[in-house]
């Protein structure tokens, strides 16, 4: 057994319950049935492990299969919001953006008879521009965030962001838990390890090197992943052309993907998100005021 387990550290395990074509192909799409068999797919592996997990579940997603989120929480699962459209939040205004997540969080408590009060952002939409979002988040009742990436990308991200839980000041003076991504330092920067393309690319050597940092520190490891990432064959099953572009981001190291989340799950310590937070000791002392740089 991996001497984190010993000492007693808890990770956390995410997953953002969405369907492939919608979230990523096209948002106007309607939901197909794919994302519930693969999510089936998801609390098999995590009961073998006996490992409980946050689910952050899409509205949509809710609202057409409202027995699995049920499901989810039968099996003694966290169910929070990944808001209602998976429409990113630099394409919302604020009220927009503060009608999906009251929508969403409605609905999710609803179905679930859970209290929803974390967030994970669609594409992980929460960046330098967008920070506004976590003060409707705060207004709106939510408790913590998972949206902050500490690395710049493309697509998302914030360069310089911490790369460990923290309470985070808002905009608006506010404050909120921030739960980021799992990520590890080489050299000067850190590179993402903690779920997407970088997890199903990435050698197994290190993403246990990117959870071994953070657990090292005293910190907890935030790993994410989506039902469709257990569906190797899915994009090819689609009846519609993909681009190959889509295809080469979306679709190279699916089949090794289920064994290495197994992996993790048998060498590290994993719970839910609000598990992590309640047995927070000396990160959750530490305070940010955004924008970093």
């Amino acid at each position: 057994m991996d001497d984190r387990r010993q000492d007693g550290v808890l990770n956390a395990i995410t997953v953002d319950v969405e369907d492939w074509l919608q979230s990523v192909v096209d948002p106007t799409l309607p939901l197909t049935d794919r994302f519930q068999a693969n999510t089936h797919k998801v609390l098999e592996a995590l009961a073998r492990r006996n490992t409980r997990a946050t689910f952050f579940v899409l509205g949509l997603a809710a609202e057409q299969a409202p027995h699995l989120v049920r499901q989810i929480v039968a099996a003694g699962h966290e169910v929070q919001s990944h808001g209602y459209g998976h429409v990113l939040i630099h394409r919302q205004t604020r009220a927009e953006f503060r009608a999906d997540v009251e929508r969403s969080r409605k609905l999710l408590e609803d179905i679930s008879g859970q209290a929803v009060f974390g967030y994970r952002a669609p594409g992980f939409s929460i960046t330098a521009r967008t920070l506004w979002a976590l003060d409707v988040l705060v207004e709106s009742g939510f408790r913590y965030d998972s949206s902050i990436f500490p690395v710049r990308m493309p697509r998302y991200g914030i360069a310089g962001a911490p790369y460990y839980p923290h309470r985070l000041r808002t905009p608006g003076g506010a404050e909120i838990i921030e739960l980021p991504v799992a990520s590890w330092r080489v050299g000067w920067r850190r590179v993402p390890t903690g779920g997407g393309g970088y997890f199903r690319l990435w050698p197994y050597c290190v993403l246990r090197r990117g959870v071994r940092e953070l657990n090292r520190a005293g910190y907890p490891a935030v790993v994410y992943m989506h039902p469709y990432e257990y569906s190797a064959a899915e994009i090819g099953q689609l009846g519609r052309p993909i681009s190959w572009r889509t295809r080469l981001h979306q679709g190279p190291g699916r089949h090794g993907f289920p064994r290495k989340v197994d992996r993790l799950l048998g060498e590290f310590r994993f719970g839910m998100l609000r598990e992590v937070i309640a047995s927070a000791t000396d990160w959750a002392a530490h305070g940010h005021r955004f924008p970093v740089r």
